[in-house]
């Protein structure tokens, strides 16, 4: 299986034809699978080579440097480095949307930077001082608002699928109190004889919180979907480009649309060709991810438009800053 490609310049700058096509194969494939890839996105290959440049830069940081804006864990937003092994995707997904029995405990083999938007000021972001890392607060701020509008124009289309007021999901996601987060990925080298042993994988398999993420990888693969027509087995998500970037559904749209549009499952594995190798070294990976995300006043229970007269809201009226921290109390 492979996922569908879409163009995004259809909608953005096409006619009532193409944003119509457009908006409902972005439905129709969220829908169904979870996932889809995006081209014409409107971020250049300049800008995406430069952010994983900065990607790379950032975690060659000294341990001392890194650790100055070491994310301290816990329920709030995460904000700066997190070491690897310190979010557990494992431990996250117990419980909640997968309601799988996972061994205890299993490891992620990752480190990431996180940052939100530089509006909020109750969840500040943590950055390297400006002479250990000139330049990179400055690129990562304008990247953020990139990802941003990527994700404005992916969210009116969906409103357009459905046939929903305009606002029914963007007044939820206003960019005074953008809640998103920005991050940077790095998944060190490490030994197929410990990932052999069970216990240790790059990332297990799990849903995100938000409302929908937007990726890049680089061409080292391991990113792989639930396919659902196949028994949830998982496929490869292979990287034609560094330029594609794969979208997948999160829980708060699941949780609005009343599972109308689940979210994808997906995990971070070894790249197929090392699959069946008792040892030897699996090389770094890097990506680059925003997690959309809802205000977090905004509620995250059933739209009423997906809710119709007789029929019952699966989901409970609360915030997303309420729902978000529920479930990091168990990541970290």
């Amino acid at each position: 299986m492979a996922l569908a490609t879409l163009d995004l310049s259809l909608f953005t700058n096409g006619n009532h034809n193409t944003r119509e096509a457009f908006a409902a194969d972005l439905r129709k494939e969220l829908s169904r699978h979870g996932f889809v890839k995006i081209v014409c996105h409107g971020l250049s290959d300049e800008d995406i080579g430069e952010v994983f440049e900065w990607n790379k830069r950032f975690f060659q940081l000294s341990l001392d440097d890194k650790a100055a804006i070491v994310h301290p864990g816990g329920s709030d937003p995460q904000r700066g480095w997190s070491a690897v092994g310190k979010e557990n995707a494992a431990s996250l997904y117990r419980t909640g949307f997968l309601k799988a029995k996972m061994a205890n405990p299993l490891k992620d083999s990752r480190e990431h930077f996180d940052q939100g938007s530089a509006m909020d000021l109750r969840y500040p972001n943590r950055w390297p001082q400006e002479g250990i890392l000139p330049g990179f607060r400055e690129f990562m701020e304008s990247w953020y608002e990139k990802m941003e509008e990527v994700a404005v124009r992916l969210m009116e289309a969906l409103e357009y699928a459905f046939q929903l007021p305009p606002g029914s999901f963007l007044d939820k996601m206003t960019h005074d109190k953008n809640a998103s987060e920005a991050r940077l990925l790095h998944y060190p080298a490490i030994d197929m004889t410990e990932i052999n042993k069970g216990a240790v994988s790059r990332i297990w398999p799990h849903f995100d919180l938000g409302v929908i993420t937007l990726l890049f990888q680089d061409g080292v693969g391991g990113l792989e979907c639930e396919n659902r027509d196949d028994g949830g087995k998982f496929f490869s998500v292979v990287s034609n480009s560094r330029s594609e970037m794969v979208v997948n559904v999160s829980e708060t749209m699941q949780r609005w649309t009343n599972d109308a549009v689940p979210a994808g499952l997906h995990r971070v594995t070894v790249p197929k060709a090392f699959e069946q190798r008792e040892c030897g070294m699996v090389p770094e990976r890097y990506s680059v991810t925003y997690f959309c995300k809802a205000d977090g006043d905004a509620s995250v229970g059933a739209l009423p438009q997906f809710v119709p007269g007789g029929s019952k809201a699966r989901y409970d009226d609360m915030t997303a800053i309420e729902y978000h921290q529920s479930r990091l109390r168990s990541a970290y």
